[in-house]
């Protein structure tokens, strides 16, 4: 019989021995003195087993180690050099993170470039990307990128661009197409209102190329399908992560193929993008104080009936909004925002557009524009007199029952009127111009936290 073996049965025989000597002493004494409790040996019963089958799960996992080692010897020795190799490891991890700040501290404070930092992708099938579509939009747009003019694919595009139809929402992006789309004035004027307009020049690829984090990679987007998604951070660089999908020239129907099998993996690879386990809230509206607070952010994004339309619009041109907006010859600039003697609500820089609402809308939307700091929705019944007030001179030809009641219902943070009016103040804004641009005008915040409108009050004019 092996060491090992004689140590096992040793330590099962004491162990079983203890056991009996313990319960023997338990009945003992209940016997007896008749003091001791009447459920402690039966207490025994379940404790002692227990503690000898979880020494003897151990035992037997150590033997069965010792045994694929090739004796005890030889285990104890692999346990040290294991041992020795994590204080390697932990040291390596040590030198790396104090490498990792060292180059983050250089990078902020200017003396290394972007260029210059280790890369955090393969620079093969993955790049690093300035933030081109505009805190890292979804992986929906399959965009086509070349480092050279391809007569074969850019052909193909023309012809069959407007008929390519792929799955689950994703979408090609054949920016030749797209910039002569974008010139049309509708949709000019939906992105720019402030009258950006596209350059007249030709647009290219140089525009993503440019984007590109180590410029040394453009070589290697010769010609195929360009993803991005996710933002990384590389040593404090904010980055987007594309993905590089390689075209090859072919006919039609191979390059068509080539297509689907890139939505397919793109999708397979990222799916969790499209869809989310969070759902709504289900607490019940008028058993809260904090009911509307909680279903803000769901009620804020729900598309209204006038923002639909627009939308829809400019996704079935197969538009990237916040892609294009990328290309407009200067960025647009917010409007000054003038409040008139008769309330009209007038973004004069956007060419006089005036942003009209119901009455009672105007009214919730003036008394968060008067208030800079926010309104907490807990504390709405706080401002139901002076919401009262600007709707008197919003109509001045008095106030009915209804009108109190609708009052009453909307700065009750119990109530989901709150939320309805602010998503019709949003759909004001965004049915005229890009969200983007609409976030600065509209009543937003998190929970628990003041809604506020965040347009610097320095662009807000109050005409007495």
């Amino acid at each position: 019989m092996s060491v090992l073996n004689i140590i096992l049965c040793i330590c099962i025989v004491i162990t079983i021995f203890c056991f009996l000597s313990c319960l023997v002493g338990f009945f003992i004494e209940w016997h007896n003195e008749g003091s001791a409790p009447w459920y402690l040996p039966l207490l025994g019963l379940f404790i002692i087993p227990a503690s000898i089958l979880f020494l003897f799960i151990i035992m037997k996992e150590f033997y069965s180690n010792c045994k694929k080692a090739g004796g005890l010897r030889t285990y104890l020795a692999l346990q040290r050099e294991e041992r020795q190799r994590q204080k390697e490891r932990d040291r390596q991890l040590e030198e790396e993170n104090k490498e990792y700040d060292r180059i983050k501290e250089l990078y902020q404070k200017g003396e290394l470039k972007r260029r210059e930092l280790p890369r955090c992708l393969d620079g093969i099938t993955d790049f690093e990307f300035e933030d081109i579509t505009g805190k890292y939009e979804t992986f929906k747009d399959l965009i086509y990128i070349e480092n050279k003019y391809n007569e074969n694919i850019n052909s193909f595009f023309l012809r069959h661009y407007q008929n390519i139809e792929l799955k689950h929402g994703l979408r090609v992006i054949f920016l030749p197409l797209d910039v002569e789309r974008l010139k049309e004035k509708a949709i000019t004027d939906y992105l720019s209102p402030d009258n950006g307009i596209v350059s007249d020049s030709v647009i290219d690829y140089s525009f993503l190329l440019d984007k590109l984090c180590y410029p040394e990679d453009s070589a290697k987007l010769e010609h195929g399908i360009l993803t991005l998604y996710g933002g990384r951070n590389n040593h404090g660089a904010e980055t987007q992560h594309g993905t590089y999908y390689h075209m090859e020239e072919g006919d039609d129907e191979q390059l068509m193929a080539q297509i689907n099998a890139i939505a397919k993996e793109v999708f397979e690879s990222n799916s969790g993008g499209l869809y989310s386990t969070i759902q709504r809230p289900t607490e019940g509206e008028g058993k809260s104080k904090n009911y509307a607070d909680s279903q803000f952010s769901w009620e804020i994004y729900s598309i209204v009936d006038e923002i639909k339309e627009r939308i829809e619009k400019l996704e079935q041109r197969g538009i990237s909004r916040a892609l294009l907006q990328e290309m407009l010859q200067g960025k647009s600039k917010l409007s000054r925002l003038i409040v008139t003697k008769d309330y009209r609500i007038i973004l004069p820089d956007y060419d006089d557009m005036e942003i009209k609402m119901e009455p009672l809308n105007k009214a919730v939307y003036l008394l968060f524009l008067k208030h800079a700091d926010g309104i907490k929705f807990k504390h709405l019944s706080d401002y139901r007199k002076e919401l009262t007030q600007i709707y008197a001179k919003l109509k001045p030809y008095g106030i009915n029952d209804k009108v109190i009641q609708s009052i009453e219902d909307v700065t009750n943070p119990c109530l989901n009127s709150i939320n309805e009016k602010c998503a019709r103040i949003r759909g004001a804004f965004v049915s005229r111009f890009d969200d983007e641009l609409a976030k600065n005008y509209y009543i937003y915040g998190f929970r628990g936290e003041a809604k506020k409108i965040s347009l610097s009050r320095d662009l807000v004019t109050w005409e007495e």
